[in-house]
């Protein structure tokens, strides 16, 4: 009877169910996964730039996310003019961004709040405006300012999704170059009669992930004006090291 009842952490492994997930399956649970992630990745950028007008540098105001915009169209046109992606990387860009606009703003009439909060029809002269036309005026104003800050963010976070997209190209070009250098390290310790370490192979394993993941973070969240450079030349590098670290290191020589 206790037999019955009482399960061990062992007889509960074992009878909890395995699913091995296909090609198919794991390809389309990973867009999910990854669409998930970007749709939260810009509620994240939006309220990280209210933060910034509203605690941060409040005397900027939503002109600190104008300014923000204009900086990062002027790193497009100034320094990535060319792409194996698009022959035109900045209108890609613009375009996505655009699109994005239209879609989360337009379509959902967000557009038309932003338009009704900043129509002065509430806001009569002071002298003859009551205490509550005042605290009402104050909520539309303190509303227009913050939903044209999440439409200007929502901009800025589409141009940088597009310049990542762009950069894939990138990324691969270093894993390859530091693919290749592994195999030429590897083969030259193989003939040297050099040492197997394979501890080196498992720890520049766990780090493939944050060198692809990290630049999507850091550089999606990142709340001033960055050059995309400063943040996918250095990724791409480590990224390349780690793979020439895992190549040279893989398991057994033949």
């Amino acid at each position: 009877m206790a037999d019955s009842v009482i399960q061990t952490p062992a007889s509960r492994n074992s009878a909890a169910p395995q699913v091995n997930r296909g090609p198919v399956s794991t390809l389309v649970h990973g867009i999910l996964g990854f669409a998930i992630w970007l749709v939260l990745g810009l509620f994240g950028n939006i309220l990280i730039e209210w933060l910034c007008i509203g605690v941060i540098w409040p005397e900027q105001g939503i002109t600190r996310s104008e300014k923000l915009l204009e900086a990062e169209i002027g790193y497009l046109e100034e320094d990535l003019q060319d792409s194996l992606l698009t022959d035109h990387p900045t209108r890609f860009a613009v375009d996505m961004a655009k699109q994005l606009n239209r879609l989360l703003f337009e379509k959902t009439g967000i557009v038309k709040a932003i338009a009704f909060t900043g129509q002065p029809q509430y806001r009569g002269p002071k002298a003859q405006s009551t205490r509550f036309s005042r605290l009402l005026d104050q909520i539309y104003t303190t509303a227009h300012g913050y939903l044209i800050a999440a439409m200007v963010a929502t901009q800025v976070y589409a141009l940088r999704l597009s310049v990542l997209c762009l950069s894939v190209p990138v990324f691969v070009l270093a894993g390859l170059v530091g693919a290749i250098d592994g195999i030429v390290q590897r083969d030259l310790n193989r003939w040297r009669g050099g040492r197997e370490l394979g501890q080196r192979y498992h720890l520049a394993k766990s780090f493939v992930a944050p060198a692809l993941t990290l630049p999507w973070i850091v550089y999606l969240a990142w709340p001033t004006t960055i050059h995309p450079y400063v943040i996918i030349l250095p990724f791409a590098g480590f990224l390349g090291w780690v793979m020439s670290i895992m190549t040279a290191r893989f398991k057994k020589y033949f």
